[in-house]
């Protein structure tokens, strides 16, 4: 073998070192589950703090997904929706629940579940005996939402008509309604069953006046998460589905 040629080998074992220890740097900083940042709001029953612990049908649920994955229990942050909605849309390695999909955001973020079906309505105090056939009929009415979340999206192109009230979170609501200073709340129709009860108010004195829209509920990621870990993360999520603890939680939430 000539010089040049002993050269030019040393050369391309050299390169395939050097390629190696790339691809090894890679792996050993490749985004994992534990380098995520979890966020969520209080939506009760599916995201709530009780007595200092995050609990709810989503939470129960990612942990049951964690441990498929044999992932150890991670922080989870409880914020407004719209600060963690700004979040989830401009920081690498974070991820939202639980939100909706709608074709505006379809294309923002990777996508995993669903976690379930609910339905986003119109309520109001049946003393009002406020009737709405279409949403053009909110016309002169006040509407409670919550900022950035899929009921203010939805009802965003009656703000001409309408005075559409978005706030933070969701118990400003509830006290403007109760005391006559709102007409009505969007909200999902279950939750607002539950959350009023837990209240100390009866379900029984509101009415659902207009179905806005029925529709599944996913764990939204940043839209540069690797597809890799996606796609880990939907496979677990849907062996935690046939198990019976899943069962077991919608019963303990929603019943």
């Amino acid at each position: 073998m000539s010089i040049a040629q002993h050269n030019k080998h040393l050369t391309l074992i050299a390169l395939m070192l050097c390629l190696l220890w790339v691809c090894s740097a890679v792996t050993a900083h490749a985004l994992s589950f534990e380098d995520l940042t979890y966020m969520t709001e209080e939506y009760y029953p599916y995201n709530y703090t009780e007595r200092g612990e995050i609990k709810g049908i989503s939470v129960d649920l990612l942990r049951m997904t964690w441990k498929e994955l044999g992932v150890a229990p991670q922080p989870i942050d409880v914020l407004p929706w719209a600060r963690a909605y700004e979040h989830v849309q401009n920081d690498p390695a974070t991820i939202l629940f639980s939100m909706a999909k709608t074709e505006g955001r379809e294309d923002m973020f990777k996508w995993a579940g669903p976690i379930r079906v609910v339905r986003f309505v119109l309520v109001a105090k049946k003393s009002k005996q406020i009737t709405l056939a279409t949403l053009d009929d909110l016309a002169g009415y006040s509407v409670g939402t919550l900022r950035d979340d899929i009921t203010d999206i939805l009802l965003e192109k009656y703000k001409k008509i309408a005075k559409i009230d978005a706030v933070a979170e969701m118990k400003q609501n509830i006290s403007k309604l109760m005391d006559d200073r709102l007409d009505i709340v969007a909200y999902e129709e279950r939750s607002w069953h539950k959350i009023i009860a837990k209240k100390g108010l009866s379900p029984d004195d509101f009415e659902t006046i207009f179905i806005l829209k029925e529709t599944p509920v996913f764990f939204a990621f940043h839209i540069q998460t690797p597809p890799a870990l996606i796609t880990q993360f939907q496979k677990a999520l849907e062996c935690s589905k046939t198990r019976d603890a899943y069962q077991q939680l919608l019963d303990k939430y929603l019943k």
